[in-house]
């Protein structure tokens, strides 16, 4: 295992795809703060540190980085014949399997500190320190951590049983944008008021009154909503990076739910797949 995770770490920080994700997660923590800093946006350092989870409560950046890197990364491995001959050497499945996702948790992790110390280097002297307690703002790291190795967990499943680059890679973009959208759909529903201005058609005119929103989500619908949100990296991302989850904390365990089961069916599976 030792000598898989040097080789694919040797491999991973030498690669191209790598040093681009790397780059743009510069790119984009400097912009952010120049963009904030620009047009007068009164932000806290805090709220441009969990940006690197979503642009806006919107958009999973993370997501969508580690799409892009685990499966052209990965899918490498097997266009160069590179698991074939570790099988050949005599590393076993489970090894080459684990080892790659550990290096794809670790590159996701890279990524996330390159973000963060760049905000804290410029945001800081701009914006000032951080707002946040330091229990919630530790909490809240240790979430967004966790996100970056459950998205490894994830592409690195669909990388190791696709075991086609193109492929993987598109699936993966695709799989992240429209569990995004979801997300995403499922946050803004759960956030309508449940009592709200109503707006009726009276003799002619508009006529306002206060009732129930048809919009509201109650009951049964509501928590398998938010349980759905908890559950994916994609929505925990959107409220890190939105400051709208309920609680913080229980977000690391569905995290390590995901890691588990995501590593157990891809063992598994990786295990009798046929690699010609």
């Amino acid at each position: 295992m030792n000598k898989l995770l040097n080789a694919n770490l040797s491999r991973l920080f030498k690669s191209r795809v790598f040093l681009v994700c790397a780059g743009f997660m510069a790119v984009y923590a400097v912009v952010a703060c120049l963009f904030c800093s620009y047009y007068g946006i009164g932000v806290s350092v805090d709220v441009l540190l969990l940006s690197t989870y979503g642009l806006g409560g919107m958009i999973t950046v993370a997501g969508i980085v580690m799409a892009a890197l685990c499966s052209m990364f990965i899918g490498t491995e097997f266009s160069d014949g590179t698991i074939r001959n570790k099988l050949v050497v005599g590393h076993g499945r489970i090894q080459i399997y684990l080892a790659n996702f550990i290096t794809c948790a670790i590159a996701g992790i890279v990524l996330n500190l390159v973000y963060g110390i760049l905000i804290c280097a410029i945001g800081i002297p701009m914006f000032g320190g951080f707002q946040l307690e330091a229990g919630t703002l530790l909490c809240i790291i240790l979430d967004g951590l966790l996100i970056m190795v459950s998205y490894a967990a994830m592409f690195n499943l669909l990388a190791m049983l696709l075991a086609n680059k193109t492929t993987a890679s598109v699936i993966s973009l695709i799989g992240v944008v429209v569990v995004m959208c979801l997300c995403a759909y499922l946050i803004l529903r759960l956030s309508e008021p449940q009592i709200t201005d109503l707006y009726n058609l009276v003799d002619g005119e508009y006529v306002m009154t206060r009732g129930l929103n048809p919009y509201y989500i109650e009951g049964s619908k509501r928590t398998i909503s938010q349980f759905v949100i908890d559950l994916l990296p994609s929505g925990q991302s959107l409220q890190l990076s939105g400051m709208s989850a309920p609680y913080f904390w229980p977000l690391s365990l569905y995290s390590l739910g995901v890691v588990l089961a995501a590593n157990t069916v891809g063992i598994l599976a990786f295990r009798k797949k046929d690699l010609k």
